[in-house]
């Protein structure tokens, strides 16, 4: 057994890690988490690490974010698909070992310098990632004269053997967009000016590289993210009343231009609302497939209230439905939910989705109560995109929702006066 410096300096070093890896691949996501588990049992002092959490104040926010990841083992009892209840499990491991590492740590060790170097370190590896993979595009478009080698499920190469999503790309992009305004604005560490310069930066990245990237829900989180972040910046001193409308009308005017003169792929907004809107089905079309999604898992949840169906039978169940339908291409592909809250509910029923709205709004609520700004953004963005996406089904959504929740959860509310 270690000192307990060493092993804070260990579970500090993978964590840097794992901020490194999410924005590239989950690939070792799961080395990272088994080495951080067996650091943690190996450190024992389990008393003094409990003690830790209640001197922290954060003992309501650990059984808060654990009690989702309970549900879940609950559901395995009335699966069918165990195998796939397993796996699901597995995909979950960041949400219930996270909160015991993070709550646990020494204020004194894990000071606001050593968070803030872990936000860094994310913030540039999103931007490398996004470097990365327009510079691949241009080597494409380049051999091949192609624009659409820019945009949407072209713009992602990495990792080569399977390409992230659009929308996971997007909401790390625009989280490191609205932390370096943060960070460059608001911090409350000193930076120094280099630090500042590589924020500064990132910006223009960001903003060209969520562009490309065409996620609907992505580009629409991403405009009110920098709508409210700049209006809130130009005021927070003084009301700004023109200067504020005519920062509201450049965005207006810029989103008009985009969609009127934009690449073709720009259509996929508009064309996105008028399926919703007219609930037509078209199989190449991500709203309509995910309108179709929604409507049979909502369908199916009310049969199986309130209970759901297990956690590892959400699948079955809608591809069963999909088959029934003649949804055949839905079937093939075995599309899921398409939006957490209600695959949660499908899955393990009304106390799943209470847990998983309460799991985000708790916070969120006390993030407005104690103006903590970042948190607040985190939380916004990551709201919206579990509209039309299942995020925790996924190793790119869960590792990263579960890891950030419990790290700005850790900056934002432990006590001042315990922080280092």
């Amino acid at each position: 057994m270690f000192p307990d410096k060493t092993h804070f300096q260990i579970s500090y070093f993978l964590l840097l890690l794992a901020m490194i890896t999410i924005p590239f691949t989950i690939f070792f996501m799961l080395p990272i988490l088994n080495l951080l588990f067996l650091n943690f049992i190996f450190q024992q002092k389990w008393k003094l690490r409990w003690n830790r959490i209640k001197e922290n104040k954060m003992e309501r926010y650990l059984w808060l974010f654990l009690s989702f990841f309970i549900l879940y083992l609950i559901g395995l009892f009335y699966t069918q698909n165990l195998r796939c209840g397993l796996t699901n499990i597995e995909n979950k491991l960041w949400f219930l070992l996270t909160p015991f590492v993070i709550f646990m740590m020494d204020c004194k060790q894990f000071t606001p310098q050593k968070r803030f170097n872990l936000f860094f370190v994310f913030i540039i590896s999103t931007t490398l990632m996004s470097i990365t993979n327009m510079s691949m595009s241009t080597y494409y478009y380049l051999k091949i004269p192609d624009i659409s080698l820019f945009y949407y499920g072209n713009a992602s190469h990495l990792p080569t053997w399977r390409p992230m999503h659009p929308s996971y790309l997007s909401m790390y992009v625009t989280f490191s967009f609205i932390g370096s305004l943060y960070y460059l604005f608001l911090s409350p560490i000193t930076l120094n000016k280099w630090v500042k310069g590589i924020l500064i930066a990132t910006l223009p990245v960001f903003l060209s590289f969520n562009y490309f990237l065409q996620s609907k829900t992505g580009l629409i989180v991403f405009v009110l993210v920098l709508l409210c972040s700049v209006l809130f910046l130009i005021n927070r001193k003084k009301y700004h009343l023109w200067r504020s409308l005519l920062f509201i009308s450049l965005i207006v005017f810029s989103i008009m231009g985009t969609l009127k003169y934009g690449s073709g792929t720009m259509n996929r907004i508009p064309e996105g609302f008028k399926y919703f809107l007219q609930g037509d089905h078209k199989d190449d079309e991500s709203v309509s497939r995910r309108v179709v999604a929604w409507k049979i898992s909502i369908e199916q949840s009310m049969k199986h209230f309130p209970f759901g169906v297990g956690t590892g039978d959400v699948e079955d169940v809608l591809v069963n439905q999909y088959q029934k339908q003649n949804y055949k291409e839905l079937s093939e592909e075995r599309l899921n939910s398409h939006n957490q809250y209600i695959h949660t509910f499908l899955a393990i029923g009304v106390l799943g989705l209470l847990s998983v709205l309460l799991y985000f709004l708790i916070p969120l609520y006390q993030t407005i109560k104690q103006k903590k700004f970042l948190y607040f953004a985190f939380l916004g963005i990551v709201l919206i995109n579990l509209l039309t996406e299942s995020m925790f089904e996924t190793g790119a959504g869960a590792n990263f929702i579960a890891l950030f929740m419990c790290l700005l959860a850790y900056d934002a509310f432990v006590p001042n006066e315990l922080k280092g």
